[in-house]
């Protein structure tokens, strides 16, 4: 606990470790789960009629995104939150209080629900995922206003070129909060547990990954990939686009509109953040030799096809599907390969490590293009396109590319953090610099000099 005391040189600054060692180990156990759940429920729950009533089940598909999008996923996300607030808007930093309450709410809701999905149990599933499920809400209901409170503090004439790609899904935490609660409440009502899909994996993490994209590339490395006034209109449209999706895919589900052809709205906000983002101007800087984060222009790469794969999933797929081979895609092309290399960014920044020599995760990388391979080939199977390779062989290996790739994170934890013996600086680099026409106060303490 002396990291968490003022004198010490990395609070706030490092307060990322914690969460970073949680979502490196719960990783780990949500590949076991998912491999669990896809390959030994059915020979667990018995019989032909228990497996199929385990998954007509919303919930056991609920419960792995329960885990990603509010557990090991937002483990990352609010670790590098609080490590990069105080540097990026020059806020006062969260209490340390706040950090461990949310990291003991995020790690003992994540073994709740892996508990009821390794049972095989639909009841279990349902009792421990909605108790699970309420930690996980709450710690985002907790650190909503705390967030709402930081950024209207923040002097607006040290907002970066990110603009409201950082704040909005900081404000948006709360809701996602409450909506992961709800669902749990109300799995079984069929157009609410979509709903939750679209919103918070289609809306906020399409939005909050596109923002640690814009944020590596535009304001970390000055790829001058758009200004300030194309940034805010950026962010307004992909709004608009993301709105419009929901209200058309809660349509096709409260059965207004009968064609799910609509639900190819998914590819909109996708096809906008890939195009509004330049890629002519990323690949020139790649092509020159820049170096930047390869997690990170993997997972903007990603955009354009997982798009397609949306179309002709709405288009070409019985509707059984409901989108699911897309916001895989999603989640792990786009979300958490965007997630993983910012995070391993930030820490490399802490140990002062010039952009040209750092590692890149090229296991993470091939493991990722594996999955987005394979869920592309189920999608296209699923459509009856395509049937050279067994498709129950196909998805065995894109459960242990998800894995593996898993490990990797955990092994960057354990080699880059725990064992390194490289200088770790409080300030990281790039962020020192940043407001250098300022005072040189600390930005984690403003009252005092570094």
């Amino acid at each position: 606990m002396g990291r968490f005391s003022k004198e010490s040189y990395n609070w706030a600054a490092g307060s990322y470790v914690d969460l970073f060692v949680i979502s490196a180990i719960t990783q780990v156990l949500f590949g076991i789960s998912l491999y669990w759940m896809v390959f030994q429920s059915p020979n667990l729950v018995g019989g032909t009629g228990s497996a199929a009533l385990f998954y007509s089940s919303n919930f056991p598909l609920l419960a792995v995104g329960t885990l990603s999008l509010t557990g090991w996923m937002m483990a990352i996300i609010l670790g590098i939150g609080f490590d990069r607030f105080p540097l990026d808007f020059k806020t006062s930093p969260f209490d340390s209080s706040i950090i461990s309450t949310i990291a003991t709410m995020n790690i003992f809701g994540q073994i709740l629900i892996i508990a009821g999905i390794i049972s095989s149990d639909l009841a279990l599933i349902k009792q421990l995922g909605m108790m699970g499920a309420t930690l996980l809400g709450m710690q985002l209901i907790l650190i909503g206003p705390i967030a709402w409170r930081l950024a209207d503090a923040r002097e607006p004439s040290l907002e970066d070129r990110v603009g409201l790609w950082t704040i909005g899904p900081s404000l948006a935490l709360p809701v996602v909060g409450m909506l992961t609660i709800l669902v749990w409440l109300l799995g079984d009502n069929d157009w609410f547990y979509n709903l939750y899909w679209t919103v918070v994996l289609d809306g906020f993490w399409l939005m909050l990954a596109f923002g640690l994209i814009l944020s590596h590339l535009q304001n970390r490395l000055d790829w001058k990939l758009m200004n300030a006034k194309i940034t805010s209109k950026a962010f307004t449209i992909f709004v608009i686009l993301a709105l419009i999706h929901i209200i058309l895919d809660y349509l096709f589900h409260t059965g207004r509109i009968t064609s799910g052809a609509v639900q190819a709205s998914i590819a909109a906000p996708i096809l906008w953040i890939y195009f509004v983002s330049r890629p002519d101007r990323i690949w020139k800087n790649v092509f020159a030799g820049k170096k930047c984060s390869a997690q990170v222009l993997s997972s903007h790469s990603w955009l354009l096809v997982t798009a397609i794969i949306g179309i002709y999933e709405a288009v070409c797929i019985d509707r059984t599907t409901d989108m699911f081979y897309t916001r895989f895609m999603l989640l792990f092309g786009i979300v958490a390969q965007a997630i993983w290399g910012t995070a391993i960014q930030l820490h490399d920044d802490h140990k002062y490590i010039n952009i040209e020599d750092r590692k890149q995760r090229y296991v993470s990388i091939v493991m990722m293009t594996i999955v987005m391979f394979g869920v592309i080939y189920l999608a296209l199977n699923a459509g009856g396109d395509i049937d050279v390779l067994d498709s129950n062989l196909v998805a065995i290996i894109t459960v242990i590319a998800v894995f593996i790739a898993s490990l990797e994170f955990l092994f960057w934890i354990i080699t880059d953090v725990f064992m390194s013996q490289k200088e770790w600086h409080r300030i990281p680099m790039f962020y020192g610099n940043k407001h250098r026409d300022e005072s040189p106060s600390d930005p984690y303490f403003p009252s005092e000099s570094e």
